[in-house]
């Protein structure tokens, strides 16, 4: 057989048992053969492409195991007001959007209160004053709080008995909505977008997540805080685009899981809420806001009765967890699931277990539980002064202990939770080496184990993705730099280079 893509001179990680090759050959859509030396020419041909590595690393292609598509595409169009310092400077970055306005509201994206120097999040007074004729509609980095002026308060339709709507001293509403009615008006604004809308965003991603190497990503997709029609586009729209997007359902619907003909749900299917907000549910009490503790969304009947059904559908199970208290119950629920059924083998997943605790992190080993994780969170909030330490004081050191979980057998799939962090593999691999507390650290190969096998395990497609090796589909990756030589420190400035996905060259800028 004659190779259609021949990549030599590389350090080719197969990512099983540690084993390097240097050369990788591919026909078609698969791997067909890899070695060391120049015994591949025998299957060069004059119409094969050759791929000089000069040692830098090959991978298989990223897996990006937590990843909001239809999300990501929609803010990718939206006014990004990460890197504003003050509610004026809102104000005037709304104001001149305002000008080139199209389209039914302007939105703005990724703010979080700590950012300001006010230490709040603005509300429509103040965005009044800048824009007091157009909806402007302003979300927080993780979703959990919107803002929005009074024209957008009016254009949307909030019921204000809804829980979640926060007012001033005359009881009047400030514009600021969190929880219930965060979720309504979500919903009420994702609901009416168009699949046209849709897929021109997704598409307008595609060339960003290949330049950063990844190759499948898991769709998490539908319920709070997001819409049913994001996951309906992706079950029927999926194929139509270059990347593999493994479908989470955010829903608790398991007879409409059934008749789509899927083996999972979940993703955001949220337990309890965010660190940012206060709402992850803490054993102890945040130590920016003493007697606040979080909260959960299920009491331990309601997720006993939802986790049961689950393993008697024989349905893979992911919920979101962020607090050790919702872990916590979330880990009783699987433990009785597992005892009334004796149903194994599920793969069922814990998205984020940013606190879990060393009893817990046991426990879930026990029960073949994997934790979905972000490390690129540790690069955004972790270490002294950041919003871990904000919000838990002392106990910021807990966060995301990646090297614990590994040594205690469990098996840690790596995300981005995009676009609550950059869809940017080698900068969670970077993040999951250098965690601000040392002795959550993890070496390289574990770190990329997160990015590339692991993530295939936690979708159950170990034996076509994730390695290289002769049978597996031809999802590759190449570096500009050999990782295992580079600076620990310095990870994130590898790039990559080149992008093929099933035997088909996506990106390449190497030519």
């Amino acid at each position: 057989m004659h190779a259609d893509i021949l990549i030599k001179n590389g350090s080719c990680m197969t990512m099983e048992n540690k084993e390097i090759k240097n050369w990788i050959a591919i026909s078609q859509s698969r791997i067909i053969a890899l070695g060391t030396g120049n015994d591949y020419e025998d299957i060069v041909h004059e119409d094969t492409i050759v791929l000089d590595a000069k040692g830098c690393t090959v991978l298989p292609g990223f897996i990006d195991s937590h990843f909001h598509v239809v999300q990501t595409a929609l803010n990718s169009v939206s006014l990004d007001l990460s890197g504003v310092m003050t509610h004026a400077e809102v104000g005037e970055r709304i104001r001149e959007a305002s000008k080139s306005f199209i389209g039914d509201y302007i939105r703005g994206i990724r703010l979080e209160e700590g950012q300001f120097v006010e230490k709040t999040f603005p509300g429509r007074k103040l965005l009044d004053q800048y824009c007091n004729d157009v909806p402007v509609v302003l979300n927080s980095l993780e979703y959990q709080v919107s803002m929005l002026n009074t024209c957008a308060m009016l254009y949307f339709k909030i019921p204000f008995t809804a829980e979640g709507i926060e007012t001033d001293e005359k009881q009047m509403p400030t514009g600021i909505f969190r929880k219930q009615a965060n979720a309504i008006l979500r919903s009420n604004i994702l609901k009416n977008i168009s699949d046209e809308v849709r897929k021109n965003a997704v598409s307008g991603i595609m060339e960003t997540l290949l330049k950063n190497g990844i190759t499948t990503v898991n769709a998490m997709e539908g319920g709070t805080l997001y819409s049913d029609k994001d996951a309906d586009f992706v079950f029927e729209n999926s194929r139509n685009f270059p990347i593999d997007m493994e479908l989470f359902y955010q829903t608790m619907d398991i007879e409409k899981i059934k008749s789509m003909g899927l083996k999972r749900l979940g993703g955001c299917l949220y337990i309890d809420g965010t660190l940012g907000a206060r709402t992850a549910a803490l054993s102890f009490e945040y130590a920016d806001r003493p007697g606040t503790m979080g909260s959960l969304c299920f009491n331990q009947m309601e997720i006993n009765d939802f986790v049961l059904n689950c393993y008697k559908n024989n349905l893979q199970l992911a919920l979101y967890t962020i607090g050790d208290r919702a872990i916590e119950i979330t880990l009783n629920a699987h433990e009785n699931a597992l005892y009334q059924t004796g149903i194994t083998g599920l793969r069922h997943r814990l998205e984020h277990a940013e606190l879990a605790t060393d009893r817990q992190i046991r426990r879930a080993k026990e029960l073949g539980i994997i934790f979905s994780m972000q490390p690129t969170y540790e690069s955004y909030w972790g270490g002294r002064g950041k919003m871990y330490e904000q919000r838990l004081g002392d106990k910021y050191t807990l966060s995301n202990p990646f090297r614990e979980i590994i040594e205690k057998g469990v098996v840690i799939c790596g995300g981005s939770d995009s676009d609550v962090t950059e869809p940017r593999p080698l900068l969670g691999i970077h993040s999951a080496v250098n965690h601000p507390v040392e002795e959550h650290r993890v070496d390289v190969y574990e770190a990329l184990k997160m990015y590339t096998c692991n993530g295939a395990y936690g979708i159950f497609q170990e034996k076509e993705k994730g390695i290289l090796k002769p049978g597996c589909i031809a999802d590759v990756v190449i570096l500009d730099d050999d990782i295992l030589k580079k600076a620990k420190d310095k990870i994130e400035e590898i790039n990559v280079c080149v992008t093929i996905k099933s035997g088909e060259i996506l990106y390449n800028s190497l030519v």
